[in-house]
This record gives C-alpha cells, sequence and structure tokens, in this order.
C-alpha cells in the first residue's frame, strides 16, 4: 500500500494512517513514520481516549531525537496499518512535546518492508505475509 506524503509545517512528511483498537472501538490516527524511533508513541491522552489506563502499560524511559530522556508506558494493543490488523508495542507519554505521533521500528516494521521515495514524495508498505 503506497501513502503520499502530506505537507506539514513547511515540509513533506511520511505520515500514513494507523488505527488503535481501544477497549471500545478503533480509533485512527495520523503518524509520522520514523526510523529513528525504536516504539510507536503517542501522547497520555491518546491512551485516555482508548479506554487505558497509562500506568497500566509497562514503565520504560526513552531518549529522544534531542537527547531528552521522557517517561513512557508501552502497551501491547491491536493496531492496523495499511489494512492489516496485529499486536504491537505502544508507547503513550505524559512528556512528548512533539507535535505530532510516532510510527517506531518496533512492531511496525516487523510485519512489513517499508520504502521511502523522497524523490516522488510516497512511502509504501508490502506486508510479509
Amino acid at each position: 500500500m503506497k501513502f503520499d506524503y502530506h505537507y506539514f509545517e513547511g515540509k513533506f512528511l511520511p505520515v500514513v494512517p494507523i488505527k488503535l483498537k481501544g477497549k471500545k472501538e478503533w480509533v485512527e490516527f495520523i503518524a509520522f513514520v520514523d526510523t529513528g524511533a525504536s516504539y510507536c508513541l503517542f501522547k497520555a491522552d491518546v491512551a485516555e481516549l482508548l479506554g487505558l489506563k497509562l500506568e497500566d502499560g509497562e514503565k520504560t524511559e526513552m531518549v529522544l531525537g534531542d537527547g531528552k530522556i521522557i517517561v513512557v508506558y508501552l502497551h501491547k494493543i491491536n493496531v492496523n496499518v495499511a489494512d492489516k490488523e496485529f499486536p504491537a508495542y505502544v508507547g503513550f507519554s505524559k512528556e512528548l512535546g512533539i507535535n505530532f505521533n510516532i510510527i517506531g521500528r518496533r512492531s511496525i516494521f516487523e510485519q512489513f518492508i517499508v520504502c521511502f521515495n523522497e524523490t516522488e514524495r510516497w512511502i509504501g508498505f508490502k506486508s510479509l505475509d
């Protein structure tokens, strides 16, 4: 499945839809595909929206690109990316200070071959199944 880059804050970025399964229903978000990120990462209020108790997740610390260390709670939940549903580790943090969600490598890149085409501004996901 191929997604065109989105124009965001003066740049074209690889931003794709991702659905997260909450306690009752699926909720769709858009997220930046970040090959430098280990995990998917969302703000803490997304966990609340999904009906998850933030602190029930596995508490860990993550280092951001600017060197800042933040506390993250990892939850294993069902996600849907490129029309494929599977369980994934997703982190939620009260300290995430960026304006968008992140799709990281763990769980997601294990399901797909991911191809970035910077010249034509698209990102492709090919299922490994």
